[in-house]
């Protein structure tokens, strides 16, 4: 995020909040960059009809022929108590503090209700089929299966709801493990794989519960992961912005610019709802210069700096890496590469706005208050959580806690956004060097935190 210089602003603090909005808005997360489907790598809808048919789900037949073998009381052992999540019991999503909400489904909600499957009977998925299913108390896990050619890129995502924390499993036909994700990232507690089939034939996936807190519904998800050639690499040009796209987890994408020495240089790499970058720049001499994650807005990178050389330099892009067993959040970006450095003044009455939405919305995390925090949330946090609703923001309550929100606030200091004027940025002093800092983006005329975090200031 491009930031503008800022209002200090003197309104009181208390005042603020009654400027935040006062009705819960629900802004279903939706998928960054959906993959191209592949020529029928998993099984069509009309095979799926005829496996039905020749081979009928029995879960005793099936135990005799081609599952894989059962998981062993030490692999589905749920971890020691230390590691569990505590469970928060969910506020009515229409009961927000400074108002009530209509109790309808937003338009996302809507339409996953339309489209999501359900079949009891039925443990065949279809590729980019949405299958909604659930784990039951007493229950240890849920197998699906579905075939896939020799070589194919599944994108596997099992989407928890109400709470529910799942860990999914692929394997092979013979039954040999694939790969495995507890959690999508550091934050969100859903399931996703990206991995490639060594073998043709029936693949299975294997969705058990996190711990014995974590049984409930979910949906689970199996799409072809079209990976095309590596043609991101680009010579572009001061001014201009280039599209690029995040293929795989080891995948780096080059950008090469001429710059003068002194020159003054702002980068943008924005990536799609969801898609997590990490961006790294090169002087002509091919030292590193600067590096960021999510020093732009939610999980985009930004940059920007002087140019201390005359020549070609070079921006990389990857893949954000999350911690073990967590897999990257792939998908489109676009990378802006702008003279100047950021230096325009915000209007005042935004600044407070943005600032009265960040203050409601950090009161709503320090006082779990479940219902205002979904109500306030942007879709990139939505996306960032895993959050559906009420119950899934509860089972994220003590993590979000665990955080230091601070204690009294000295000072709010409110930024825009030179590229994009939907786009804000608020930060709290709470002593001398520990800030909060929030990621705000306006929709249909309010303003929703996208995404918080620690900082150590507010750009000088």
């Amino acid at each position: 995020m491009s930031l503008i210089l800022a209002h200090v602003l003197r309104t009181p603090l208390r005042a603020l909040a009654a400027l935040a909005i006062t009705s819960a808005l629900v802004v279903g997360a939706c998928g960054g960059d959906e993959p191209e489907q592949a020529a029928q790598p998993i099984v069509t809808q009309a095979a799926a009809a005829e496996a039905q048919q020749t081979a009928p789900i029995d879960a005793a037949q099936q135990d005799q022929a081609e599952a894989p073998p059962a998981v062993s009381e030490a692999d589905s052992e749920a971890p020691a108590a230390d590691e569990q999540q505590a469970q928060v019991e969910p506020t009515d999503q229409a009961q927000v503090q400074q108002g009530s909400a209509p109790t309808t489904d937003s338009p996302q909600q809507q339409s996953e209700q339309e489209t999501v499957a359900s079949d009891p009977n039925r443990d065949i998925l279809l590729e980019g089929e949405q299958f909604a299913s659930s784990i039951d108390p007493g229950d240890t896990e849920r197998q699906f299966r579905f075939e896939a050619a020799a070589g194919a890129w599944l994108r596997i995502h099992v989407d928890g709801k109400g709470g529910m924390d799942p860990i999914a499993t692929l394997l092979g036909p013979d039954g040999v493990e694939i790969a495995v994700n507890d959690d999508q990232s550091s934050t969100n507690r859903d399931s996703l794989i990206i991995a490639q089939v060594p073998t043709a034939g029936l693949q299975y996936i294997r969705v058990q519960p996190y711990d014995a807190n974590s049984i409930g519904d979910f949906i689970i998800q199996v799409q072809n992961w079209t990976v095309g050639a590596d043609d991101d690499n680009a010579v572009t040009t001061l001014g201009s912005s280039v599209d690029g796209r995040l293929n795989l987890p080891d995948d780096v994408d080059v950008f090469e610019f001429q710059l003068a020495s002194d020159q003054q240089v702002f980068i943008l790499v924005d990536g799609d709802l969801g898609v997590d970058v990490y961006a790294q720049v090169f002087d002509p001499d091919g030292d590193l210069l600067q590096v960021d994650d999510d020093g732009g807005h939610g999980l985009d990178a930004e940059m920007y700096f002087v140019a201390n050389a005359t020549g070609l330099w070079r921006v990389e892009v990857w893949p954000a890496a999350n911690k073990e067993e967590q897999r990257q959040l792939l998908g489109a970006y676009r990378i802006s590469i702008r003279a100047g450095l950021p230096t325009s003044a915000i209007n005042e009455a935004v600044a407070s706005d943005l600032a009265g939405v960040a203050l409601t919305f950090l009161q709503a995390l320090r006082d779990a208050d479940t219902a205002t925090i979904l109500a306030l949330a942007g879709p990139e946090a939505l996306t960032i959580w895993g959050w559906d609703d009420a119950g899934d923001v509860g089972r994220d309550i003590q993590k979000i806690q665990s955080i230091d929100l601070g204690g009294e606030i000295l000072q709010s200091i409110a930024y825009g956004d030179v590229l994009n004027s939907a786009r804000g940025r608020v930060y709290f002093q709470m002593d001398e060097t520990d800030w909060m800092r929030f990621e705000l983006i306006q929709l249909a005329g309010r303003w929703l935190v996208d995404d918080w975090a620690h900082s150590m200031g507010p750009p000088s």
